[in-house]
């Protein structure tokens, strides 16, 4: 008996030892108790506040690192030039991508951006794009200029995580700069979406021809240029079929704006204006001719001052005369109205002629531009682009064409250097 109670206590003492070194090992690995946690048969550490918050931050909370890819610092005033984010999720939770709010800052137009975003009034909607972790979004979109001065682009974008958290980040901003070049010697258009094309407007006197189809934007287009012609005192004519979106201008501007009418069917009161002219038609190009000599004579020299000429009928006279006469008589034409001071706009409709037709036309004239549709997914847009000006200087941007803003009247632009408005 004696023999068996030493046992147990020796058996009692070596269990309390084991204790003592289990608990000791927990307290030099885990702490005090109170720190540690039991999950299933473990027991772990319990992390600090500082340790949880990392762990979070690394791990479970999502980040985006945003950065803007700008393709130039400095760009003229109407020129396109491309940018775009890249967004790379650097977390281990994949996020949803909401969208990117002050994409386009003040005194830029938003021209093209991705099919698989939609532009909204204020931000640019992003469907909630799935970013897994670590991977990469780019986004590539076209600015247009349409103000001087020097800007700073700096979006927010906005993301969610997968259990309907909105986040959001900024990528680092960055400025561009936007100049105005007005070169000297230029006719303005009427249109300054056009003249920063042109870096101040047509050639003073030169030929241009403007090929496009019937729409609404092409009419806008020429009576903007009649409309900066009259309001400049301009010695400005109108060589037409149709004349009736421009009869306010001839019962306001008698002395210094002149219509050919090529139509036998005109209102008597409009025909009975004093600078309206009634022809009979396009088929005798001769009285036209001689029509338009005749009142040449009168008005004399331009002293200097700018003149300019909307030839609308070029679509009409082709049909009937084809090109071989046709271009014999913008031969003489053009040549003529030049040496008298003219800048010249003609207007044509290359779908209305054979290809091999069109191209012995449009080679005549110094300078071409062109609107055209285009279809995107969203969409058909008209856009206008300047084809040819020979031997001067323009940008060869893209331009879409809004009729509200061809419809608002713009400023007389000044003659001046290429300088930025800070």
């Amino acid at each position: 008996m004696e023999t068996r109670g030493r046992r147990r206590n020796k058996r009692e003492e070596s269990g309390s030892e084991f204790s003592l070194a289990v608990e000791k090992l927990v307290k030099e690995r885990l702490g005090l108790l109170e720190d540690a946690v039991l999950l299933g048969n473990k027991l772990y550490k319990k992390p600090t506040a500082e340790e949880a918050e990392l762990y979070l931050h690394d791990k479970a909370i999502p980040q985006i690192h945003a950065r803007i890819a700008l393709e130039k610092g400095d760009v003229e005033l109407g020129e396109s030039f491309h940018f775009g984010f890249e967004l790379q999720n650097v977390g281990n939770a994949p996020v949803l991508l909401g969208r990117v709010e002050e994409v386009v800052p003040n005194g830029f137009e938003l021209v093209a951006y991705p099919d698989t975003c939609d532009l909204m009034s204020t931000y640019l909607d992003m469907h909630g794009i799935r970013l897994n972790p670590h991977a990469i979004e780019n986004l590539h979109m076209t600015l247009r200029a349409t103000k001087k001065g020097t800007f700073l682009i700096a979006p927010r974008i906005l993301f969610f995580c997968e259990n309907g958290r909105e986040m959001s980040c900024k990528p680092e901003p960055t400025t561009i700069n936007v100049y105005e070049t007005i070169l000297p010697g230029r006719v303005n258009t009427g249109f300054q979406d056009l003249d920063n094309l042109l870096f101040g407007g047509i050639p003073r006197n030169y030929t241009v021809v403007l090929t496009s189809a019937s729409c609404d934007e092409r009419e806008l287009l020429i009576k903007r240029f009649l409309e900066a012609g009259v309001r400049d005192n301009n010695v400005t004519l109108y060589i037409t079929i149709d004349a009736t979106g421009v009869r306010n201008l001839a019962e306001e501007f008698q002395s210094n704006f002149f219509i050919f009418l090529c139509n036998s069917k005109v209102d008597e009161s409009f025909e009975k204006l004093p600078n309206v002219f009634k022809l009979g038609g396009v088929e005798n190009l001769t009285e036209i001719n001689i029509n338009l000599e005749s009142l040449l004579r009168r008005l004399g020299e331009s002293k200097g001052r700018p003149r300019r000429a909307c030839l609308e009928i070029l679509s009409d006279v082709l049909l009937q005369h084809h090109a071989v006469q046709t271009r014999k008589w913008l031969s003489g034409l053009i040549p003529d109205l030049r040496s008298r001071g003219f800048t010249t706009l003609a207007v044509m409709n290359p779908h209305m002629h054979a290809s091999e037709e069109t191209h012995a036309i449009l080679d005549l004239f110094e300078g071409e531009i062109n609107i055209y549709e285009k279809e995107t997914q969203r969409d058909l847009t008209k856009y206008l682009r300047i084809k040819k000006m020979y031997n001067q200087r323009y940008l060869e941007t893209e331009l879409p064409l809004r009729k509200t803003r061809l419809m608002v009247t713009t400023p007389k632009l000044p003659c001046c250097s290429r300088t930025p408005n800070l």
